[in-house]
């Protein structure tokens, strides 16, 4: 025996991103097992049950969450494609011959200007700017980046309801376009911490016993530390001096040998490209002295 839970309502979703799924029930129901199911019908198939409260339960691409403290169980669908349009059904298991039935109807629409994912690489310290498209269905819901965890929670870094007007959450600055359907998020002063996944989406009455939320772009964010350079440095094989044997080919000086003092070997590596003059000079010198240079 079925017993209605209220009147279905639409759920609008993107391809290849997701969608949160808000289902109420009675306080007085917070024990009971709670289903997601697909059908336009009762007593349909299962895509995830949990009969646990307070925490996520994965089953593939769904995960269920019963916040029995708020009396309502969300189920989040991941990777949705238009093959997961149609009617499910929020359950709550009242008898063993009796449940309580909720109708949602889910819709996925197709932008072939959205992007689904984005990658982005920044180094500790740096900024970061992450744009997203959305579709004009969502340009009235209000907007937000969060950071998911694990499989199924996605935690809030920050959200905006206002358009063409920057807001400032910590580290993250938002700014809402609606005119060119474009939500733009701000990240300075990055650390390692801040590399994971991130989503912008929208939100749809979520305060309300039935809202939703819609996850729209997906980023990949990896923060590296800065490439230290380091130094060349040219230090001699002896206390005094070091020997090198080496050709030079200027005014028919060929094949010199030259005793070199460690004062000049320590000279940057780059004076090696002397002008031809000066370095003729230089030869000539360390032939009839090598060490008066360093006097």
């Amino acid at each position: 025996m079925s017993v209605s839970g209220g009147a279905s309502r639409e759920v609008t979703g993107y391809p290849g991103g997701g969608v949160l799924i808000k289902c109420k029930y009675e306080r007085s129901y917070t024990s009971n097992k709670k289903h997601f199911c697909k059908s336009s019908w009762t007593n349909c198939p299962d895509q995830i049950k949990t009969g646990v409260s307070n925490e996520w339960k994965n089953t593939g691409r769904f995960s269920l969450f019963d916040n029995s403290s708020a009396a309502e169980f969300w189920v989040l669908i991941r990777e949705i494609t238009v093959e997961d349009s149609g009617t499910y059904q929020c359950v709550v298991d009242i008898e063993w011959n009796k449940d309580l039935y909720t109708p949602v109807e889910l819709k996925i629409q197709e932008d072939l200007d959205q992007e689904k994912s984005i990658t982005l690489n920044s180094h500790v310290g740096g900024s970061v700017n992450i744009s997203c498209k959305y579709p004009q269905s969502s340009s009235s819901k209000p907007r937000f980046l969060c950071r998911r965890v694990g499989s199924a929670d996605c935690n809030y870094k920050a959200s905006v309801k206002e358009s063409r007007r920057w807001i400032k959450e910590g580290k993250f600055s938002l700014y809402d376009d609606r005119a060119r359907q474009t939500f733009t998020v701000s990240i300075n002063n990055m650390t390692n911490e801040d590399s994971g996944e991130y989503w912008c989406g929208a939100e749809s009455d979520w305060e309300s016993d039935h809202g939703y939320k819609v996850y729209i772009t997906q980023i990949k964010l990896t923060v590296t530390a800065p490439v230290e350079m380091t130094p060349l440095n040219i230090m001699p094989t002896s206390p005094k001096e070091r020997s090198l044997s080496t050709e030079f080919p200027s005014n028919g000086i060929n094949h010199l040998h030259l005793t070199i003092p460690a004062c000049l070997v320590t000279l940057d590596v780059w004076t090696v490209f002397l002008g031809y003059f000066a370095l003729d000079l230089l030869l000539l010198l360390l032939a009839s002295d090598p060490f008066l240079p360093c006097l």
